[in-house]
């Protein structure tokens, strides 16, 4: 079986940190209500590409509790949608963002006692666009027993408080052993394993979460978010490698950082964090009103001219604040 799964964990006004893509804290009715609009051209693209693969929606939202547009989607593409708790958080004040992230270590121990070890999962965030099948990746994370997103190697990088050296040093204090090569960081975004991978994923995730406790009630460098952790235990557990490298990208596509080459369109899945309040929302928009991608080189220039791969105008530069502006003042 291949798996497909992506989450929103809604924060509560108590627990809530910020989120810079968004602007917002994690408790806005803003954030809930854009991440509920991009699982639509998710589950879209990846269902259309995806035929046979068993799509998961992870949450700590009852399903009564889904926007009834979201309800209908899922019982029309077949997505099952997963109710579970945030057993792994980590501690009130651990770090200044992202602090729902750790809800895929969850995920991945609710995977482990439903996959098979010849399974394939791909976890993916939803501002993701699936672009042509998967198949090719499902056969590598067989193949390797991972695919995972080669992002950062910068050494001088401080990548969410922390950078590689101190990542290495982390490690050797952890394990006794210094890594046998240096260490990348690898993007939470896009992570594929195999079962067996899941498994062993969650059987040295306890032992490794409780010396990072411990790091910071020394106030040592630790692991902020569940990159890190991935980066670490992929070193550990022989899973590192930058296969995904050849099917997704994370696309900046702001005024301020532009990343995207001509080349980018090709790839398997467009990584949009700058489209969740632009781009992909108009794609919603489009969605809903089709129900469906349609004309398949129709939908793709428009989402092309919509997200900005591999080029942004100023026409959309202009769409795009106003839809920030009517977001802002509507919480649409």
């Amino acid at each position: 079986m291949n798996y497909i799964a992506t989450w929103f964990y809604r924060e509560s006004a108590d627990e809530a940190s910020f989120y810079p893509q968004m602007g917002q804290r994690g408790d806005s009715a803003l954030v809930h209500s854009v991440y509920m609009q991009i699982q639509v051209p998710f589950f879209r693209t990846f269902r259309h590409y995806n035929p046979a693969a068993r799509l998961l929606f992870f949450t700590n939202l009852r399903r009564d509790a889904l926007p009834r547009f979201l309800l209908g989607l899922f019982d029309e593409l077949g997505v099952e949608t997963v109710t579970l708790p945030y057993e792994r958080r980590p501690p009130k004040g651990w770090y200044g963002a992202w602090q729902n992230q750790f809800y895929l270590y969850d995920i991945l121990g609710w995977m482990g006692g439903r996959m098979k070890a010849d399974d394939a999962l791909l976890v993916c965030d939803a501002d993701c666009l699936c672009r042509t099948p998967l198949d090719g990746l499902f056969d590598e994370i067989r193949k390797q027993g991972s695919a995972l997103y080669e992002f950062i190697t910068d050494r001088s990088a401080t990548i969410n408080g922390i950078t590689l050296p101190e990542m290495e040093a982390f490690y050797t204090d952890c394990y006794g052993t210094p890594p046998r090569s240096p260490l990348a960081y690898y993007g939470g975004e896009f992570i594929g394993l195999r079962g067996d991978s899941v498994c062993r994923i969650n059987e040295v995730y306890a032992g490794l979460w409780a010396f990072n406790l411990a790091r910071a009630d020394r106030r040592e460098p630790k692991l902020n978010e569940e990159a890190h952790v991935l980066s670490v235990l992929a070193e550990r557990l022989d899973l590192r490698n930058a296969v995904a490298n050849r099917y997704v990208k994370r696309m900046w596509t702001s005024p301020q950082f532009n990343n995207v080459c001509p080349e980018d369109e090709r790839l398997a899945v467009w990584h949009l964090p700058y489209e969740k309040k632009r781009g992909l929302y108009r794609l919603f928009r489009l969605l809903e009103k089709q129900k469906g991608l349609g004309d398949e080189e129709r939908f793709w220039h428009r989402a092309k001219e919509l997200t900005g791969v591999p080029a942004v105008s100023l026409r959309k530069r202009l769409r795009d604040r106003w839809t920030t502006l009517l977001m802002w003042f509507t919480r649409i």
